[in-house]
Formats: structure tokens, C-alpha cells, sequence
């Protein structure tokens, strides 16, 4: 089933913004990745698709002969069902309302989707204390089991080990009709789409543009798309300074020629010619009537044609803007290592071996392993070592999850500096792929992935040694992500970094640490 979008708008009531203007785009059979900064609309483009929300203009077509009305869905615990499509949430906390009849269907093809995704009888009874990768896993069993036309998934991968993510990438292949999913995943992305849609705010993608959404299209997964997508902006701002070069130098040679016209015409003037002087009057007529000191004129009246062409084809290419990205901090305490010697940690009746290990300016540790093997336990005993040193205010460590009473912490924090201050935090923010007029939310609280950069953006203000990031791509847009690791990876502060994403690790560490269990016993292990 084709999804074919004509004319959309939409905008949300508490806004004067229109989100969506005359927005055009058809998602066919296969999978199609949405990606985009946050506020493009990509969460809503989903509602819409599934009828969650009712668009001010414009029409939805599902399929030959139907319309939005076919494909509706309702949030039953992070996902709605119909008979076209089924929407999967981000969150998946209440228990899907199709659970016990698909889990004990008669159909055995509907039954091999909870054994391919590995749920049991088991689980079924106690599904509240479910981890979030086990309840993402039941919450997509339940969503093909419907057999859907159309299925759509918002950020399907958050919070997820690398084993659960291939377990449902490995499930979601064998999906065979319209699949449509937001992702900042690249890894997970590009294992399953063959296309990708990236929305994007004209306004602060090209100079000149509409504040509304538009979109690119790229026949291929998402990391490809993203260097097309930096590619084709490079390529508009080349050719655009090379014809603003261009008319340039071709106003200044305009110019030179406009003073050299103006000695013509001052040559053939007969104020300052004694009347007397019948030769030289003579000779000025003859030069009138000749047009020999014309050349210069018409040579300027050329030019000024070739530069109204230059600039009318200069201003035809869409100049993409370019954002400043990076950062820098403000020091670092190079001479003094993290040592972390041998020791044994214990949570409950749970050990953990963590072997000597040195961390040193400079050094980018990758820490990965399935959930629950540890990797918060080793995390923790690191900075408890850090605090024990008296080297508290050397380290930053962002959790995967900001306690109320942090996120109040850190905007109280914010609000309180100076003015200089308050503007290098922006900037940094703005190079972190945030726009700094959108910092509050109009609820006075920010999203957690623009808490992460705020906490970042203060953090760098200050020396460190040890920046500790558990799984920081969480909640973040794909823009935010890529213009994170390319700000990360220059630090030359020592890094810990707890991340599923595969893509992330690669540009950014350059050792790797892996925590590994096995029953009540797991160690951590250089690789």
C-alpha cells in the first residue's frame, strides 16, 4: 500500500507557526527512514499518516481509492491498531491491547512473530517489570501480528542493547509492506530502509527560505543520505561564492571602466576649450561624430548586462547555510591519569571483575555490552574513584535518565550567569545543532535531549578530565547527533562513553571496554 501526501498543512493550536505548508511526498512498499532536527515535524508527519491528528488542509491517499480515514490509530500503550496500520510509539509502558489473542492466536505465522522476537509464556505475567528492550519487543510482536499494510515506528531503537536491536531489525526484514520509521539509528537505519526523508526548517537550511518545513529525498539508508546531504550543501555554497566571486569581479572591471568613461566624456567636453581654439573644437566634433571614445561606454554597458546575468543565476542556487559546529575546553588536568585498579564490584548478588585500566588526556573509551552486564555498576565506580581523589570537580558524568531535581539544577545554573556567559552557552548550543530561541519548551521545561547539550554546554565552561556519557545519543535528533560526535571526538579530555550506536562509536572512540555476564557473575574486558 502507497502512502501519497498532497498539499498538507498543519499546524498545532498553541502555535502561530504553520508546521506543514502545501507539503507533497509519497512513501511507497519497503522502508523509508524519516529523519530530521527536532520540531521538523517528523513525530507528527507519523500522527498524521495514522490519523492520530486531522490535518488543516491537504489529503492523505492510502492505497487505490482510500483515504486518512483508513488509517487511524490509538495509543494503546505506545501502539495503535487498525486494520491498515499500526503506530508504534517511542514508549511502550502499558500492555498492548491485542496481546493475549495474538500470543495465543491460531495463526501459526502470527505465533512465529513472538518466538522470532523472543517472547515467552513467561513474560506475558509479568509485563510491568519487563525491561524496556523486552517491552519494545512485545509491543512490535503485537504490531505485525496485526498484519498490517502500513506500519510506523518512532525511534524503535532507543534504550536498546545491540542484541535486542538486531533480534528486531532481523524481524522487522521480513515486514512486507509500507514501513515508515523515525530514526537518529544509523546502523539500525540503514540495515532496513532504502530510502530516506529528511525534514528540515527552510528558513535555517537556506538563506532566503520560508519558515516552514520542507524535505529531501534520497534513494538510500541514512548515513549515505547524510553525506549526500552535507555533500549537495557544500557543492551550493561553493557554486554560490563563485558567482558572488564572479560579480564581484566583474562590478569592480565595471567600475574601471565607468572612470575610464568618464575621461572620455570629460576629453570631449568643450568647457574648458578656448573658444578661439577652432582646432581643437574641430577635433572634439570629429571624435563626437565618429564614436571613437564611445568604446569604453559600450563596453561598460555590456558588462553591466553580464553582471544583472551572474546574479540573476547566482541568486537561482539555493545557498545552504553553513553551521558553525564544535567547541573547546576551557582546560585540562593532562598530568594526572585515571587509574582504576583490579577490584570486584558487587549490585545484590551480582559480581562484577573490572580489570587495571588507565585513562589518560585524551583518551576515548568505548564501553558497550547487553543490559544489566554492568556498564552503570563500572560507571559509577569510576567517578566514586574520581570523589574519593578529591577530583569531584574534574568530571562530568551524564546519566541516561536526568532526575527532576538535576534538570532544575542545571536550568537554574543557566539562568544564573552572566550575560557573557549566558551567550557562550547559546553559541555552544547552537553548535551542538540546537537553535537558542527554542532553549524553553512553552511548558518552561526542556527535552531531554536538549537538556543533555545544555548540561554539556556548561560543563565545557570549566576544566575536566573525565567526561562520562551513558548512552548520550538517547532523545537526540540526527542533526544534534552527528554535530555531537564531531564536537566529542575533538575534546582531548579523557571519555568514557556508554553508547548502543554503533555509527556514533566509530567516529568518536578509540578503545574499547566490553561488559560481559554470565548468571550472577560478568567482568569488564579490554578489547
Amino acid at each position: 500500500m502507497s502512502i501519497k501526501i498532497t498539499n498538507l498543512s498543519f499546524s498545532y493550536p498553541s502555535t502561530n507557526v504553520r508546521l506543514f505548508e502545501d507539503l507533497s511526498v509519497q512513501f511507497t512498499e519497503g522502508w523509508t527512514c524519516v529523519a530530521g532536527s527536532n520540531g521538523s515535524g517528523k513525530s507528527t508527519l507519523l500522527h498524521l499518516i495514522a490519523g492520530m491528528l486531522i490535518p488543516d488542509g491537504g489529503k492523505i491517499s492510502c492505497g487505490p481509492g482510500t483515504t486518512q480515514g483508513n488509517v487511524r490509530a490509538c495509543d494503546n500503550g505506545g501502539s495503535g491498531v487498525t486494520a491498515d496500520a499500526v503506530y508504534c510509539s517511542q514508549e511502550c509502558a502499558g500492555m498492548p491491547e491485542n496481546l493475549y489473542a495474538a500470543f495465543w492466536s491460531d495463526d501459526n505465522e502470527v505465533r512465529r512473530f513472538f518466538s522470532r522476537l523472543g517472547v515467552t509464556e513467561e513474560m506475558l505475567g509479568r509485563y510491568d517489570s519487563l525491561s524496556g528492550g523486552e517491552k519494545k519487543r512485545v509491543q512490535l510482536a503485537c504490531a505485525l501480528a496485526e498484519k498490517p499494510a502500513v506500519l510506523l515506528l518512532d525511534e524503535p531503537t532507543n534504550h536498546l542493547d545491540e542484541r535486542t536491536s538486531s533480534m528486531i531489525a532481523d524481524a522487522l526484514r521480513e515486514f512486507t509492506g509500507t514501513g515508515i520509521m523515525v530514526s537518529h539509528d544509523r546502523a539500525f537505519a540503514d540495515e532496513l530502509c532504502t530510502r530516506t526523508v529528511f525534514l528540515y526548517d527552510e528558513a535555517s537550511a537556506f538563506a532566503g527560505g520560508q519558515d516552514r518545513t520542507v524535505f529531501d529525498s534520497y534513494p538510500c539508508g541514512l548515513s549515505k543520505a547524510l553525506e549526500l546531504r552535507r555533500s549537495a550543501g557544500e557543492k551550493s555554497r561553493g557554486e554560490w561564492e563563485r558567482l558572488d566571486a564572479k560579480a564581484s569581479r566583474e562590478r569592480e572591471r565595471g567600475a574601471r571602466l565607468e572612470a575610464q568613461n568618464q575621461k572620455a566624456r570629460a576629453r570631449l567636453s568643450k568647457k574648458a576649450v578656448d573658444p578661439r581654439d577652432h582646432d581643437t573644437q574641430a577635433k572634439i566634433d570629429v571624435a563626437r561624430i565618429s564614436g571613437k571614445d564611445r568604446t569604453t561606454g559600450d563596453a561598460k554597458a555590456r558588462l553591466s548586462t553580464q553582471v544583472s546575468r551572474t546574479e540573476s543565476e547566482r541568486d537561482s542556487v539555493r545557498k545552504a547555510l553553513r553551521r558553525k559546529e564544535g567547541f573547546s575546553l576551557s582546560g585540562t588536568d593532562s598530568a594526572r591519569p585515571v587509574v582504576i585498579e583490579e577490584a570486584e564490584l558487587r549490585a545484590g548478588s551480582y559480581r562484577l571483575k573490572v580489570p587495571h585500566v588507565e585513562i589518560r588526556r585524551g583518551s576515548k573509551l568505548a564501553l558497550t555490552g547487553g543490559n544489566g552486564a554492568g556498564k552503570t555498576l563500572f560507571v559509577r565506580h569510576v567517578i566514586s574513584l574520581m570523589e574519593k581523589a578529591g577530583r569531584a570537580g574534574e568530571v562530568l558524568y551524564l546519566p541516561q535518565e536526568i532526575p527532576e531535581d538535576v534538570r532544575e539544577a542545571v536550568l537554574s545554573d543557566f539562568r544564573a550567569l552572566e550575560e557573557d556567559g549566558r551567550g557562550e552557552v547559546l553559541s555552544t548550543l547552537y553548535r551542538l545543532g540546537s537553535e537558542p530561541g527554542h532553549l524553553e519548551g512553552a511548558d518552561g521545561k526542556l527535552s531531554p535531549g536538549e537538556l543533555r547539550k545544555l548540561m554539556i554546554a556548561l560543563a565545557v565552561r570549566r576544566p575536566l578530565s573525565l567526561l562520562v556519557l551513558d548512552e548520550p545519543t538517547n532523545h537526540m535528533d540526527i542533526t544534534s547527533v552527528v554535530a555531537l560526535e564531531d564536537a566529542l571526538s575533538a575534546l582531548d579530555c579523557a571519555m568514557i562513553v556508554v553508547s548502543h550506536d554503533k555509527a556514533f562509536l566509530r567516529k568518536l572512540a578509540g578503545t574499547g571496554l566490553v561488559a560481559v555476564r554470565s548468571g550472577d557473575s560478568g567482568e569488564i574486558r579490554l578489547e
